[in-house]
């Protein structure tokens, strides 16, 4: 099979699937990548001339020719697989060949996290009487007592917002749907939220939960100009302020405080627990903490 149809073909199913674009797009980007390596330095225009040793060749010549750091060379090799997989599954082709491939190896990185004080001064940030500034301190506690991703955070509905059940509904990668409980703090501030929302005159109504002044969802481009301005504001200097470093510091603090993998698996909408695992990585400081706090030895006052 030619590799430009097996691709076409590939990409297709996969929006059949209703996976995201952003995800087909990383699919497209790395496979014609490995493709264009193919054609001009291996001289390979389908996959009966695909060998393992192309597509070793390949993931070498990233990481010492372009330098890419090892989690870029693990996100090609890992589109070539779900690509070849899914050929040879379809029987498109009559063998596996990225199996005779072994995957890179990652460097473990430990997440950035936010620390108490910069979660204060971003707190401090946000006015506590202006529509924009109530706005922003409720999307912050919202991130803060579920790390959702900024996509589901922009994306919720008012029809999906339950106070008196106590939960959200958010729409996660592929549409999938999940029920997040909400925490008592995060519930009085969506509360503080509606009442000044409902106050205000919108020229633009929208059914969109977090809106902008004139009443419009909030795009990619206005979120980061939110985090933006609340860095700024905030005095934060290095760490990234975004929803995917609060999402890191949700996940870190809830397995800190005693919560266990699996149900953050689900409240993260993760759908391989080896992805939710990566918050287990703790540095030196937060391995004595926990050590202090759930040793056997100390916490048996009978033993002496």
């Amino acid at each position: 099979m030619k590799l430009g149809r097996s691709l076409e073909l590939f990409l297709t199913a996969k929006r059949g699937e209703l996976v995201s674009e952003k995800t087909v797009a990383y699919y497209e980007y790395w496979t014609k990548d490995f493709f264009r390596y193919a054609v001009t330095v291996q001289g390979a225009y389908d996959w009966d001339s695909i060998r393992a040793e192309h597509i070793q060749s390949y993931l070498a010549m990233l990481g010492t020719e372009r330098k890419v750091r090892s989690a870029t060379v693990h996100d090609a090799y890992r589109a070539v697989k779900a690509l070849n997989r899914w050929l040879f599954k379809q029987s498109y082709i009559p063998s596996c060949v990225i199996d005779k491939v072994q995957a890179p190896k990652q460097e473990k990185i430990i997440p950035r996290t936010f620390t108490i004080k910069e979660i204060q001064a971003m707190y401090g940030a946000c006015s506590k009487t202006s529509f924009a500034g109530v706005r922003d301190k409720t999307m912050l506690t919202l991130l803060l007592s579920s790390g959702i991703r900024k996509s589901e955070l922009a994306g919720i509905l008012s029809e999906d917002v339950d106070l008196e059940q106590g939960h959200i509904k958010v729409y996660g990668k592929g549409n999938k749907q999940r029920l997040l409980p909400l925490a008592h703090k995060a519930k009085k501030a969506l509360e503080e939220y509606n009442r000044l929302k409902a106050c205000k005159i919108f020229p633009i109504r929208s059914k969109y939960y977090f809106v902008n002044n004139k009443g419009a969802k909030l795009n990619n481009s206005s979120m980061d100009s939110i985090f933006k301005r609340i860095k700024e504001r905030s005095g934060i200097q290095g760490a990234k302020v975004s929803c995917h470093t609060w999402r890191h510091t949700f996940a870190k603090s809830y397995l800190l405080n005693g919560g266990d993998v699996f149900s953050l698996q689900r409240l993260l909408g993760h759908s391989d627990l080896s992805t939710t695992k990566r918050y287990l990585n703790l540095n030196t400081k937060e391995i004595q903490t926990q050590y202090d706090k759930f040793n056997p030895l100390d916490n048996m006052d009978w033993v002496f």
